[in-house]
């Protein structure tokens, strides 16, 4: 959610406390060349992929004897208040994980003085960039003044939110059959009603707690209208949660909710995952990483099926996004080992190496970089990659900084939802815990980020850079089909 900030908090006191929350981490992590070699540190949050790592790192070492990686997975909480003040005491890892943001990802990483090329700067061998698809490496995106920052980690038809997981237990004692899952608003309401009626199961297992809502609202709001993971909407250049598009959707929410439909609380993912897995509840939506934290839970791919997300009864008038924000792992502006970071990462992204292999016959999800349709053995995954292969599912948002490149230089976004960076999801949570309207609030959030959003870029306009409202703004596009630029 970008770089943290503690209001009134004295220099002092931030470095004291980043001591506190890194110390343990460094010591752990050790760091910088000796005699043995070189140590390269490569943090990230994904813990249900540490014993994975562990392997990663040894068989790389394996191969190349004078580099040793060592692989820290921090809790997501915890990271994304660690790394930051990391980078503040000079204490940075090599590598890093960080994809907030999106595209703009790298440019706000520059301006915060985080990230290097990679190759240290020098042109990347074609046996590196053939690996991607065309298009991959987009100057704004990944690349800047010719030199290249980042490449994409994820892919964008399968990686994502936006899928229904279906406990079969729990299905099989409603006298359901998860072969046939709900595909209408009103088909979820009758499965739900069943549900309850005929087991002790809850019907959906969906968390509410901050940003974990956005589970279920991404889901179910793709089939009303298209935006991106901070609720904007390309083709009216505005934040849309106010819009009735939105209300619709909450409001079927809160209708689930109302018929005892959802499990009661304010969860975090992580409850809600246990509860599915546990057989608690009978359907979860979330995304592409699921399986693979089912199984950490001990849920198997036998046990559960997986289905596209209902739509209006009315079909489907909207499609999940696809952009290409998978560029992940980035060099630390600090790192001393840029020449190991470079081999590392270039070794990690072989499309037929033991990373890509292992990753995806293990089911921690899709890669940018290799034969998904090769390595992937997981029931779950395969059977997600069949919903998300049907046209339409996903679509390619447009991209502003491509119609307006000086963007890569502009502040504006990345400010506008930088303040306050989870109100969105404060909202809706306070609206369906309190059972009250969300338009009040989003009208309030939707007018504070645009106010930002439009006057950051009338002053950045007025000192020079080409940007506006209009590079955000592309009417014609419709919310269905991917995005295409005029030629």
């Amino acid at each position: 959610m970008g770089a943290v900030h503690r209001a009134g908090t004295s220099r002092i006191g931030r470095l004291a406390l980043a001591s506190l929350l890194v110390g343990p981490l460094l010591s752990a992590c050790g760091g910088g060349s000796g005699a043995s070699g070189t140590t390269l540190k490569v943090w990230d949050y994904s813990a249900e992929q540490s014993d994975f790592h562990k392997k990663v790192a040894e068989e790389f070492h394996r191969q190349h004897p004078d580099i040793t990686v060592q692989w820290q997975s921090i809790a997501q909480e915890e990271y994304k208040r660690t790394l930051p003040l990391a980078f503040q005491s000079r204490q940075g890892p090599d590598i890093f994980y960080w994809s907030d943001n999106g595209p703009l990802a790298m440019s706000q990483l520059l301006d915060q003085k985080w990230i290097q090329p990679l190759n240290e700067g020098s042109a990347l061998p074609a046996s590196f960039t053939k690996r991607w698809p065309e298009g991959s490496f987009i100057e704004g995106v990944n690349q800047l003044d010719g030199k290249t920052y980042g490449f994409p980690f994820s892919e964008s038809t399968y990686w994502g939110p936006g899928y229904m997981f279906l406990n079969k237990k729990v299905f099989g004692a409603a006298g359901l059959d998860t072969a046939k899952p709900p595909t209408t608003w009103s088909e979820l309401k009758s499965t739900c009603a069943r549900i309850k009626a005929k087991t002790k199961a809850y019907c959906i297992a969906s968390p509410s707690k901050d940003v974990d809502f956005q589970r279920i609202f991404y889901a179910l709001a793709a089939g009303e209208y298209t935006f991106n993971d901070w609720f904007f909407d390309y083709r009216k250049g505005t934040f849309s949660l106010a819009e009735p598009q939105a209300q619709r959707v909450f409001g079927f929410i809160q209708e689930l909710k109302k018929d005892g439909y959802l499990a009661p609380g304010t969860n975090d993912k992580n409850f809600s995952r246990q509860q599915f897995a546990a057989g608690q509840a009978g359907i979860m939506m979330d995304g592409t990483w699921t399986p693979s934290v089912f199984k950490s839970l001990g849920l198997e791919s036998s046990q559960y099926s997986v289905a596209a997300h209902p739509v209006p009864d009315s079909g489907a008038k909207g499609a999940l996004w696809s952009q290409p924000d998978g560029n992940k792992y980035w060099v630390s502006a600090q790192t001393k080992q840029s020449k190991a970071a470079w081999t590392f990462l270039n070794w990690l992204t072989r499309p037929d190496g033991y990373f890509a292999q292992q990753y995806l016959e293990s089911g921690f999800g899709t890669l940018a970089f290799a034969d998904n349709a090769r390595y992937v053995k997981d029931p779950a995954m395969r059977q997600i990659m069949r919903i998300a292969d049907k046209p339409g599912y996903r679509v390619d948002l447009p991209l502003p900084v491509t119609k307006c490149p000086d963007l890569v230089k502009s502040k504006a976004y990345v400010k506008a939802i930088g303040e306050r960076p989870t109100w969105e999801y404060e909202a809706m949570s306070g609206a369906l815990s309190g059972n009250s309207s969300l338009k009040p609030e989003a009208e309030r959030v939707v007018a504070r980020r645009q106010k930002t959003l439009e006057g950051q870029l009338k002053k950045e306009a007025a000192q020079g850079l080409k940007v506006s409202l209009d590079c955000f703004t592309f009417p014609d596009w419709s919310y269905t089909s991917d995005y295409r630029p005029a030629e």
